[in-house]
Parts: C-alpha cells; sequence; structure tokens
C-alpha cells in the first residue's frame, strides 16, 4: 500500500504559521483604526507607512512622516522614524535597520512583530513566562506546561473560551483528543462569534505537535481583554460598595484589597473601617498575608510595583484571578444577587424624553425584593417604573430629563446585582461642531482606489451620518459604516481625474469643513506601467527543481528612461543575485538561478520601486538534499520493523512519497512526523524474500532511492535458514 504525507518545509513550517500569526495580529490592529490591511507582511512594510499607522494605533501618539512616499529615500526616512519611535519606546533593535525592513528581511521583521506583541499586547519582557503563570490560573484545570504540545488536542482552548464564556464548551475535558482539528475549529468559530477574536492561526496549525510557540501565545493572549473584564466583573460583585474601574490604579492602595479579603474571609480583617489610602504600604503589606494565610492567594505581586503604579496588568490579573480560585471560608455564603442578570439599553444611553428601558431577571436568585434608583445629573431621583412579569422576570423603565450621566443602582435582598450601580449616558441635541473628522480621503485620492475617511460623532449628540461627493462628471457612492459606537468610517472610490466636493453631514447639518476639497489624480509612478510578459517565474503554483534557471520576460517601453533592477530573498532569508539580461526595445530577462530548496522572493525595481506585482515568489524543492537511514532499509529477518528515518529539513516545498513493494505485492507504510522536520516510516516484513523501498519527493527518487532488501528466515542454532 502506497503511503502520501504533505510534508511542507517552504522556509520551515513554523515560520510559514509564524507569517499568517503576525500578518492577522497586525490586521486585528489596522482593521479598527480603518487603515489598509497587510497582504505579505515581509513586503508591506517597506514603505513605512504601514508601519507607523500601526505604531499609533498600539500608542495612541501620532507621528510625523512621509503619508504617500515617492521615492526609496522617503520611504527610508519613514522607516527611520519608526525605528527612531520604537527605540524611545524601549524596544531593542541593535541588529536591525531600516534598509533591513525595506529589503523583507524575513526573521527580522518577523522578530520586529514579536517585539510590538511583547510590549503593547502582552505587556511584559518574559512573555512565555507571565502568559504561562497567566493561564495555569485561568484554566488551573487543563494543566498547561507549554504552548505547542498542550494546545493540540483542542481542550485547553476549549476550557479557555468556556472561562470567558461560562457553559459556551461545558464538557470541554470530556472532548475526544482524536478529533483534535475538529475541538479547535468550534472553540475558534465561538471565540471569533462571540467574542470578536480573530483566529490568528488555522486549526490544523494550531493542532500540529511542530506548531510555533509565538504564535500561540499570539493567539492566546487576545483573549486576555475579555478574561480581564470577566475578573473586573467578578471583582465588582464581590466588593460591590467599592469602585473599581481597573486591576493596576484601584488597587495601589490596599484599601480594596482590603475589602476583597474580608469579603472572602469574613473576621479576617480587624477594624476594617479603619483602612486608610494614608497608609498604603501597611495595607498592602497585610493584604498580601492575609490573602496567602487565609485564602492560599500567593503574593505573586510586590509592594513597590503597587504603590508606583509600575505593576502591569497581566501581572496584577494572575495574582487577583487567584481569589477567583482560592477556597471560601465556611463563614461565608455566595449573595443570592449574583444569580440576577439586568440587561438593556437602559443601563448604558437613553434619550431626553424617551422612555429608556431594560430587564432584570431574578428567576435563579432565590427569595428577595427588587429595587432600582437612578440618580439623575443634578442628584435629582429618578421614579423608575418597575414591572414583574412573573417567574423572576422584572422590566424597568425611566424617561432622563436632562442631559448627562444618570446612576443605575439595581438591588437584589438589599445587594447589588452584578454590573450594579450602572451609568447611563443621556446624549442631548445634535451638536456638529463636536464632530471630528481625519483621513486622507478628505483631500485625495486615485481613481479607481477606495479612499477612506473617519468621522467620531461621540460628543455629537443624538444623530446619523451621511456623505456624498461630486465630480466633474459622476458622484461616486459614499458607504458609511458605524465600526464603533459614535465613529464611523466613510469609503468611496472616484471614477475620474479632477477636483470633486465631498459633503459630511451631521443629522442634516454639514460638519465643519465641508464640502472637502478632493484632488483625485492619477499620479502613477513609472514603475507602474512596467509589463511582465513571459517566463516561468510567473507560474506562482508550479514547484521547481534545485539547479533551474527560471526566468521572467520584462517590457519597460511604456515607463520612460529608467533603471531596472532585481534581487531575490533566498530561503534563508540571504540575498540571491538576479542576472539581467538586455534585449531588443526595452526589454529585459531576469535569470534567477535556484541551488536551495524552499520560497524565494524576487524582488524588482524600476527606479527604485516595485514593478506590478513584485515581488515574485517562486517555489523551489531540491530532492537531492533529502536522505534516508535506518534498520529498515538493511537486510533483515522476518519479524523485524522496518524502522527508518527520512531527513527533509532543507528539501523544500513538495510531498513525501514511501512505498513498499515484496513478495506479495505492496506493504502498509506507517508514516509520522519527528522533530526537525523529520519523517519516521516503519513496515512490518512477513515473509521471507526481496524488498523495496521506494523513497520520493515530488515524484523523484531521494538520494539511495530504490532501495533493495533481502529478508531471510530468522536462523535456527547459528545456522541461516534459506
Amino acid at each position: 500500500m502506497s503511503v502520501l504525507l504533505d510534508h511542507e518545509v517552504e522556509r520551515g513550517r513554523f515560520l510559514e504559521i509564524q507569517e499568517m500569526t503576525f500578518t492577522r495580529w497586525c490586521n486585528s490592529a489596522l482593521n479598527r483604526r480603518g487603515s489598509p490591511l497587510i497582504d505579505d507582511i515581509f513586503m508591506d512594510l517597506e514603505s513605512g507607512v504601514t508601519l507607523l499607522t500601526l505604531l499609533e494605533y498600539l500608542t495612541g501618539i501620532q507621528l510625523k512622516y512621509h503619508k504617500t512616499p515617492k521615492s526609496n529615500a522617503q520611504k527610508l526616512e519613514n522607516l527611520a522614524i519608526a525605528l527612531e519611535f520604537m527605540a524611545a519606546e524601549g524596544i531593542n533593535l541593535t541588529s536591525m535597520s531600516n534598509e533591513d525592513i525595506m529589503g523583507g528581511n524575513v526573521k527580522l521583521i518577523l522578530g520586529l512583530v514579536w517585539m510590538l506583541i511583547q510590549k503593547y499586547h502582552i505587556q511584559a519582557e518574559d512573555a512565555r513566562r507571565a502568559m504561562l503563570d497567566w493561564i495555569q490560573v485561568v484554566i488551573p484545570q487543563a494543566n498547561i506546561k507549554n504552548f505547542t504540545t498542550d494546545w493540540n488536542n483542542g481542550r485547553a482552548l476549549s476550557a479557555l473560551v468556556d472561562t470567558c464564556i461560562p457553559g459556551a464548551i461545558a464538557d470541554w475535558n470530556l472532548l475526544d483528543e482524536n478529533n483534535a482539528v475538529e475541538n479547535i475549529t468550534t472553540a475558534m468559530q465561538i471565540a471569533e462569534e462571540d467574542l470578536s477574536i480573530p483566529a490568528l492561526l488555522a486549526p490544523d496549525d494550531m493542532a500540529n505537535p511542530e506548531v510555533d510557540e509565538l504564535s500561540i501565545m499570539t493567539y492566546i493572549s487576545c483573549f486576555n481583554m475579555q478574561l480581564f473584564n470577566n475578573l473586573l466583573f467578578w471583582l465588582r460583585a464581590k466588593i460591590p460598595h467599592r469602585s473599581i474601574e481597573n486591576l493596576t490604579l484601584d488597587w495601589n492602595n490596599g484599601v480594596n484589597l482590603a475589602y476583597l479579603v474580608e469579603s472572602l474571609a469574613p473576621g479576617s480583617w480587624d477594624n476594617l473601617d479603619d483602612v486608610s489610602p494614608d497608609t498604603a504600604e501597611d495595607n498592602i503589606k497585610k493584604g498580601l498575608k492575609l490573602a496567602y494565610d487565609a485564602l492560599g492567594v500567593f503574593p505573586r505581586v510586590k509592594v513597590e510595583e503597587l504603590i508606583s503604579h509600575e505593576i502591569s496588568e497581566l501581572s496584577m490579573a494572575t495574582y487577583m484571578w487567584q481569589f477567583r480560585n482560592s477556597k471560601i471560608t465556611s463563614g461565608y455564603a455566595e449573595s443570592t444577587a449574583q444569580r440576577c442578570i439586568a440587561s438593556g439599553l437602559g443601563l448604558t444611553r437613553g434619550t431626553l424624553g424617551e422612555p429608556a428601558k431594560f430587564t432584570v431577571h431574578a428567576g435563579n436568585a432565590g427569595v428577595g425584593e427588587l429595587h432600582v434608583k437612578i440618580s439623575s445629573p443634578g442628584s435629582e431621583p429618578i421614579m423608575p417604573l418597575v414591572e414583574d412579569l412573573g417567574l423572576g422576570e422584572h422590566s424597568v423603565s425611566y424617561v432622563p430629563t436632562q442631559f448627562g450621566d444618570y446612576i443605575i443602582s439595581v438591588t437584589w435582598a438589599e445587594q447589588h446585582v452584578p454590573g450594579s450601580p450602572f451609568k447611563a449616558v443621556v446624549l442631548g441635541p445634535p451638536d456638529v461642531t463636536k464632530c471630528a473628522l481625519s483621513g486622507e480621503g478628505l483631500h485625495i485620492a486615485r481613481p479607481g482606489w477606495p479612499a477612506e475617511f473617519l468621522v467620531n460623532a461621540q460628543t455629537a449628540g443624538v444623530g446619523h451620518l451621511t456623505a456624498n461627493i461630486q465630480g466633474a462628471n459622476s458622484n461616486p457612492n459614499v458607504e458609511i459604516e458605524e465600526y464603533s459606537e459614535g465613529k464611523f468610517k466613510g469609503t468611496y472610490i472616484a471614477k475620474e481625474s479632477g477636483d470633486h466636493d465631498l459633503f459630511v453631514y451631521w443629522s442634516n447639518e454639514p460638519v465643519p469643513g465641508s464640502p472637502f476639497l478632493v484632488h483625485v489624480e492619477e499620479s502613477l509612478p513609472p514603475s507602474a506601467m512596467i509589463k511582465t510578459t513571459g517566463g516561468r517565474m510567473l507560474q506562482s503554483d508550479t514547484v521547481h527543481r534545485a539547479g533551474d534557471s527560471i526566468e521572467l520576460d520584462v517590457d519597460t517601453q511604456d515607463a520612460g528612461d529608467g533603471q531596472l533592477a532585481a534581487v531575490a530573498i533566498g530561503p534563508k532569508g540571504d540575498a540571491v543575485p538576479v542576472e539581467i539580461i538586455a534585449n531588443r526595445n526595452r526589454t529585459f530577462t531576469l535569470k534567477l538561478l535556484t541551488s536551495k530548496g524552499g520560497r524565494y522572493l524576487v524582488n524588482v525595481y524600476f527606479n527604485g520601486s516595485h514593478i506590478p506585482n513584485s515581488p515574485f515568489k517562486v517555489r523551489v524543492c531540491n530532492p537531492e538534499a533529502i536522505w534516508a537511514e535506518g534498520p529498515g532499509l538493511m537486510d533483515s529477518f522476518v519479524g523485524d520493523q522496518g524502522d527508518f528515518q527520512v531527513f527533509t529539513r532543507d528539501a523544500g516545498h513538495g510531498t513525501l512519497s514511501v512505498r513498499v513493494n515484496g513478495p506479495k505485492d505492496k506493504f502498509r507504510v506507517d508514516m509520522w512526523k519527528g522533530a526537525d522536520r523529520t519523517v519516521n516510516c516503519r513496515y512490518n516484513p512477513e515473509v521471507v524474500g526481496k524488498y523495496t523501498v521506494n523513497i520520493k519527493w515530488e515524484d523523484e527518487h531521494v538520494k539511495g532511492s530504490p532501495y533493495t532488501i533481502q529478508v531471510r528466515k530468522r536462523p535456527d542454532n547459528g545456522v541461516e535458514g534459506r
């Protein structure tokens, strides 16, 4: 029997997974900002614009740079600005230059993105240690020890999703380990649909024992914000009379820590009412000790870090989550109010003079009475209408009488329900002067290309956004998307060159600056006029052989005077020369001589700018770089296991096939992946005779194949059987 095993080793499978994960992480941030997304992370950072846009989103700091760089010099300047800014932020970039990024250096670019993830997303210098400590306290029953194999079967990810959404995958510990990809797929779908957490890597990659550790950490860290919010919700429920808004600043004087310890271990803190913010150091020391003695909460944080505000949110969350796992003393009983659920738009916002409504479900809360108190911005009480609908369901409504913040207190059996007190914002009438606009689409655009602008109307009162654009001969459609509450993105595609007028309205009133004068120009660089007319380099789906000369025909006639240049990045990230042969009529032939297996990126420039579709991707396999060894490739005896290994590390892209033919036709071959892209093989010879082992990569024999093996009967009393 023939067994085929797809064994991708294009730049190393872990690098492929890392590339995809890091690209999706960047795009999730760029998408929130309404910026163009990354297609190829190694090439799309070369102008510096995308990298600087990403830094602006991560830090909230606006940077000055060339928004539309016209030359390589301006691109290099942008990249230098980005690197200088990152260095000022404390990111070590001693081994990286702006030319490395422009040239698409694979390892350095992936390292750069990981440093951004570690600094701004995970927020820890030792990301692996910090994330492992965190996950171990969040899902202790999953027994996580690493960010590779412990996530392969989908149970740990399912446990994490169930922690974020209790009951979503309640039986995660009973999932069949043999259905790893299915388990992971289900968990990822729930995370994406219900938690808005994008699937940064494919389910089959996560199920792979050789999965990249940094990719797993990046994806798992995307759950942190939801878990932080769940933790804050739990803390507010435990000490509802305290104001808990965050996991850092609200804990720096030890007062909230004192109340939390006392709520979980009643009687442990003497004279609680006398705790003062002025004795922060004493409060924290006592709180850490009592939490450990009474509840078994290990003091993972330092007193000086809490007082000086130097502790990260992740470190504090790791410490605080231990309280959720702690054993509550017998003198404490869960409040029935914690089983109430309050929901509805009226808990967060309202409109002047119109009823604001919400519901309270107390069906599982036991005996008690619902009380709702509402204070207006002027501290005047608002009389709510509370209606008992039966079966524990209550309907509540109130009518706002003035603009501003309303505080809504909801209690059951004299205890606050989760989330109470709530704050509802009542917006005023439309105020167009409060609209803030930004984006290149307000001033420049190119025919046939999407142009975008952003509108922040969060403080502009109740209203709706509309827009239209008018050209000399056409009126393109403007699509409006509310990507966040009170924040909008407008997108249009101009059809012709020339000046256009962009009109933007808030509740039918023109926003400040409207109409905006938009200059629509072709402004295509000469490099965009280059044509690729033929050559095997255009066959992106073809797998070439190492040693082949891969050609590309280029026509520069329509681009005018200029210089054509090319360089390739090899599988190991090294520069590979590309020969340029001049033909007639400003046409050229480019030749790439391949020597190794893997992926090559061929960068072709005209006057310093990429030509269309550059860089070109070339996939190369090298069967001669593969070798096999093991007792299964040597003469043996009936009953011996035919074990051997195939080493494919430097083989590039391709498919491995192993076929064993014996005296009775074909034999079954078991194959499984080992470390460092090694493939383990096993067959069991059952009869005497000659066996042939065929090992092929992309349908070509590897070195030594086919192997001829003689299997004999095991000798008795030292005499070999015939």
